[in-house]
C-alpha cells in the first residue's frame, strides 16, 4: 500500500510560509535580523536598534548619525548582501532611519 502525498517536514513548513503572509512576514523578519548580525558584524548591529521588514521595505534604526549615512550610500549593496543570503529576491528598498 503507498502512502500519497509524501513531503518533508521542510517542504511542508515552506508551503506553510509561503501561503501564509502573516507567518512569512514574521519569519523573513527574524531571517533578515540573523543575516544582518552575521553580515554587518558586531559593531554595526551594536548601533542597530531596529529592523522591519514588510512588502519588500527594509526599514533600519539607527542609533549613530555617522553611521547612517556611511549605509545610505551602501543601500544597493545591502539590498544584494541580504538577497543573496536569503537566495530570494525579498528586498527590493532600505530605508535608513
Amino acid at each position: 500500500m503507498g502512502r500519497h502525498n509524501d513531503k518533508s517536514i521542510k517542504e511542508v513548513l515552506g508551503e506553510y510560509i509561503q501561503t501564509n503572509k502573516r507567518v512569512s512576514k514574521g519569519y523573513h523578519t527574524a531571517q533578515i535580523e540573523e543575516i544582518w548580525k552575521e553580515q554587518m558584524g558586531p559593531i554595526i548591529s551594536g548601533y542597530t536598534q531596529k529592523i522591519y521588514f514588510n512588502d519588500g521595505i527594509l526599514r533600519v534604526y539607527l542609533t549613530s548619525a555617522p553611521l547612517k549615512k556611511e549605509l545610505l550610500m551602501g543601500k544597493t549593496k545591502i539590498i544584494q548582501i541580504i538577497n543573496e543570503a536569503v537566495k530570494e529576491e525579498l528586498i527590493t528598498q532600505v530605508e535608513i532611519y
